[in-house]
């Protein structure tokens, strides 16, 4: 979920919660060579279906990708 889609109880449990949070710094590489180019542009794609502004692209992201999951701690 996006923090915007969250209640408040949810977020300060959550991701306000710094023994439960993880922070990452995410870089997209740049690109100097053809290869570099297209790693980059799949980089900011990714980024941008995990973490942009339409929660479709997130909902389609878990959807194609549930069936590979292996153990779920909820």
């Amino acid at each position: 979920k996006g923090l915007g889609e969250m209640p408040p109880a949810q977020l300060k449990e959550t991701t306000m919660d710094p023994d439960k949070r993880t922070l990452l710094r995410v870089t997209v590489p740049q690109g100097h060579n053809d290869e570099d180019i297209e790693e980059a542009k799949d980089t900011a794609d990714l980024v941008n279906q995990l973490m942009g502004k339409k929660p479709e692209l997130r909902f389609q992201f878990i959807q194609e990708r549930a069936k590979f999951v292996e153990d779920l701690d909820v």
